[in-house]
């Protein structure tokens, strides 16, 4: 009961801040205070990535120019399509085995079957 008191004040206490972050951006905006900002109407450059290291990013940029992959971001391209690949054969496995049931089972169907079952 304590705690959901807490945290009713705590989520009001968050609302009231928030609201007067708000007021307060609204004012500034109609006093024209955002108009005359550096970069104002241009894109930000966002070429930078903020969590990597200072010291690794004039090696990223290089390796980005030069179009290099770095080896775990292939490594996860490459299994996202081995994934998309295995989904693939998935499906084709499962319309052969209803085919399979559906028609009458000669020996050379049976023979394929076993082949596909093997190599699955």
């Amino acid at each position: 009961m304590i705690k959901a008191q807490q945290n009713r004040k705590l989520a009001k206490y968050m609302s009231s801040i928030e609201e007067l972050v708000e007021e307060q951006i609204r004012k500034a905006r109609e006093k024209g205070e955002f108009d005359n900002l550096e970069g104002y109407g241009k894109p930000l450059d966002l070429s930078e990535n903020p969590y990597e290291p200072p010291e690794m990013r004039m090696v990223m940029r290089i390796l980005k120019n030069n179009d290099f992959t770095p080896h775990w971001i292939q490594l996860g391209k490459d299994i996202d399509d081995a994934t998309a690949n295995l989904w693939k054969d998935v499906e084709l496995f499962k319309n052969y085995c209803t085919a399979f049931v559906r028609e009458k089972h000669s020996a050379v169907m049976i023979s394929r079957f076993e082949k596909k079952k093997e190599h699955f």
